[in-house]
């Protein structure tokens, strides 16, 4: 693994299941006996292990708001982290979408600020692939994002749960090849979106991350045949 991976994620997002480790409260330096949840930090840790935290860098942490501040300012506390990086990975979790505004939400604006190509002195920083794996909920499933269909052999993908930057680069290809199943329109195409996603289990099984990691990168390398959204509305 040579890639530099920026990870974005919802920091405190507990609509995930349990990685089967006790968690506990750390208050004042000192740790609670009472044991929390599961939360989306922790799978950024399993990444961390699995891939070697030399490689990584992390986005913001949840819970500071974006309202106050110009997008000036949110660009340059990203630039740092997100310009070394060539692909970000975007952990999908079940409660990374709330109803407040996605401008004042750092998930969006990392994707948004990953996807630019952006003069900065001397350096140009390029698009970065983008690949999400999506996490188990609370109930170890993936319903909730993805709902199989055996009779005509696919997957429907729930996009209305994803932040509107990431739902807009899924199924996004211009040139759209379908198949006519039970009255739907089914793609064929060979890769779809540009926002490419993945099971957790299917990451982080074997060295599976690398294979899918390079997936994404070959996608951002054609990136003419899709219809690539890069700014927030």
């Amino acid at each position: 693994m040579r890639r530099k991976i920026f990870i974005s994620y919802k920091y405190a997002d507990e609509l995930v299941a349990d990685l089967g480790m006790k968690r506990y409260v750390i208050k004042n330096g000192g740790i609670i006996s009472t044991p929390r949840n599961t939360r989306v930090r922790d799978y950024v840790d399993a990444v961390q292990v699995k891939i070697g935290k030399e490689h990584i860098n992390l986005g913001e942490k949840d819970g500071e708001s974006l309202a106050n501040f110009s997008d000036g300012a949110i660009e340059t506390s990203l630039k740092s982290k997100i310009r070394q990086s060539s692909i970000t990975i975007v952990l999908v979790s079940k409660g990374m979408k709330t109803s407040g505004n996605e401008r004042d939400q750092w998930v969006p604006w990392e994707i948004s600020y990953s996807l630019r190509t952006v003069p900065t002195g001397g350096y140009t920083k390029q698009m970065n692939a983008i690949l999400g794996v999506v996490l188990p909920d609370e109930t170890g499933t993936y319903n909730w994002y993805y709902t199989p269909n055996p009779i005509c052999d696919c997957v429907t993908h729930h996009t209305s749960k994803l932040f509107k930057i990431l739902s807009d680069n899924t199924f996004n290809v211009i040139d759209k090849e379908f198949r006519k199943c039970d009255g739907l329109n089914v793609y064929i195409n060979n890769e779809s979106s540009f926002f490419k996603t993945v099971k957790w289990v299917d990451f982080m099984s074997g060295s599976n991350y690398n294979t899918y990691i390079e997936k994404a990168i070959n996608i951002k390398d054609n990136k003419d045949a899709y219809d690539v959204h890069v700014n927030l509305d």
